[in-house]
């Protein structure tokens, strides 16, 4: 019995796997939390048990403003967040302070992935006019190649005899 103990022991717990799925990435919420603590010019020493207060802060707020956020979609009558819905939901749940700076950031983001998309755009143009060059002179090849063939199908009476053998006759 002591043995099934120490292996129930060991194994984790349904709730506590669940919990460490949910968990922000820690190197990512210390990088922010010093961030944000660098800019006010003084060098702030963070503990171990203040980090995780931070992570599971984080985590129980992008939990309640997806939840608005989808009770927003839902009023809608859509399936599908949008940001639009994050930014109601964020002056819903009385934060009309990051409304602002948010919608800074989501403009900013769209500038940069439509400037990306561009990019990519005239990326696929160049790389398709420059297989088009590349195939002309084979397509060119290939058509000289086919009026060979043809002329090697016709028959030549005087080459081919009834057998199939070359004797010039």
């Amino acid at each position: 019995m002591a043995g099934e103990k120490a292996e129930k022991g060991s194994q984790p717990q349904p709730a506590q796997a669940a919990a460490e799925v949910e968990e922000l990435p820690k190197a990512i919420v210390r990088r922010l939390v010093k961030e944000k603590l660098a800019a006010g010019g003084a060098e702030v020493i963070v503990n171990r048990d203040a980090m995780s207060a931070f992570a599971e802060s984080a985590r129980i707020f992008i939990h309640y403003l997806s939840a608005t956020a989808n009770d927003m979609c839902k009023e809608s009558k859509r399936q599908t967040i949008n940001a639009d819905d994050v930014l109601k939901a964020l002056d819903e749940m009385e934060f009309p302070e990051f409304v602002e700076p948010l919608n800074t950031s989501l403009q900013e983001f769209r500038n940069k992935n439509a400037a990306r998309r561009s990019g990519t755009t005239q990326k696929k143009a160049e790389k398709k006019r420059k297989i088009d060059k590349e195939s002309e002179p084979q397509e060119q090849n290939d058509a000289a190649d086919d009026a060979n063939e043809t002329m090697a199908g016709v028959t030549k009476p005087w080459i081919i005899d009834g057998h199939g053998n070359d004797n010039p006759s």
